[in-house]
């Protein structure tokens, strides 16, 4: 019979009222055999939490790792509160549920369940954004990798709900804001996959089929049943410019929703500060240079102007 197999994990995700559905183990002194510490259907009271301070060391057995992760994601909002863990390592998790939440909806987007699957995310973004003042930082140290589709939506929804709640959005409002974000791309999942990875310019034929994904996301959402027009226009008309000749219903200025034109400037601040398979990232200072010179008449500038005070915000609270 072969041996079990055991997992460290952190034992600050093991959160105070909550029901274990796996066992927790400790090692002796010689870290030679283990022992129980919390067995499964057991709530973790105040008492465990205070013996949790004195122990090094959590483990749970290897063949239970698939019920503690489905147990970190149930609770992740309550570690997204937790002052317990340093934001960074709260940001880092809760970005890569994200990514497994966002995965499953561009994988089949029109499933209502993998959609509602995205609002936990935007909640737990909300939680670190609000509660943490070098959250915003943090979760810019993890977007800056690779430009995919499902991590650029990731990024956006945090760029804007980081910029929404410095213009004072707050709530629901900011919920709603945060999955218009999320979804804003929804429709690139009925884009041809070489168009959206092409590795080099695309042919104008190429760009006229990739300049549908507005409204084919926004069809999506319709048949969803999304019913919001702040989530409706955020995906539809994200790629609208303030003087008009954007896509896809050529509108300009105010015509263009709020939701959206925050969006729109946070996407291509992500757009610009990710590595793509053509193009090296630019730096924040670069792409926000970028944006205020060469971008007055697509984006709204008092949003590109509000985007660089938050950061500017962040970087002295951090001082």
């Amino acid at each position: 019979m072969s041996q079990k197999r055991y997992k460290a994990i952190d034992k600050r995700l093991i959160t105070e009222g909550s029901q274990l559905d796996f066992d927790l183990f400790l090692s002796n002194d010689t870290k030679t055999s283990m022992s129980l510490f919390l067995q499964s259907d057991t709530a973790v009271d105040g008492n465990a939490k205070v013996k949790l301070r004195e122990i090094e060391t959590l483990y749970i057995s290897s063949e239970e790792e698939e019920l503690y992760n489905a147990y970190v994601s149930r609770h992740l909002q309550s570690i997204a509160k937790s002052t317990d863990i340093p934001t960074e390592q709260k940001a880092r998790l809760v970005y890569e549920k994200a990514a497994e939440a966002i995965d499953s909806m561009f994988k089949n987007p029109e499933s209502l369940e993998n959609v509602k699957n995205v609002q936990p995310v935007v909640n737990n973004f909300i939680e670190i954004i609000l509660h943490d003042n070098s959250a915003v930082e943090s979760l810019m140290k993890i977007t800056a990798h690779d430009y995919y589709t499902h991590t650029h939506s990731i990024n956006v929804s945090i760029y804007t709900l980081s910029l929404g709640s410095f213009l004072g959005i707050s709530g629901k409002d900011l919920e709603v804001l945060g999955m218009a974000a999320i979804l804003h791309d929804l429709g690139k999942s009925k884009i041809d996959y070489e168009v959206i990875n092409k590795n080099g310019k695309l042919t104008d034929e190429e760009f006229n089929h990739m300049k549908g994904h507005p409204a084919f996301g926004h069809e999506i959402a319709l048949k969803l049943g999304i019913t919001d027009e702040r989530i409706l226009s955020g995906i539809r008309h994200h790629h609208e410019k303030v003087e008009g000749g954007g896509y896809p219903d050529n509108l300009k200025g105010d015509q263009i929703s709020q939701f959206a034109r925050i969006i729109g400037t946070c996407d291509v601040f992500d757009a610009l500060s990710t590595k793509r398979s053509y193009k090296d990232p630019m730096s924040s200072f670069e792409s926000l240079l970028l944006m205020k010179q060469q971008m007055k008449g697509h984006l709204d500038m008092s949003m590109v102007d509000a985007f660089i005070k938050m950061l500017r915000k962040q970087v002295e609270g951090k001082e």
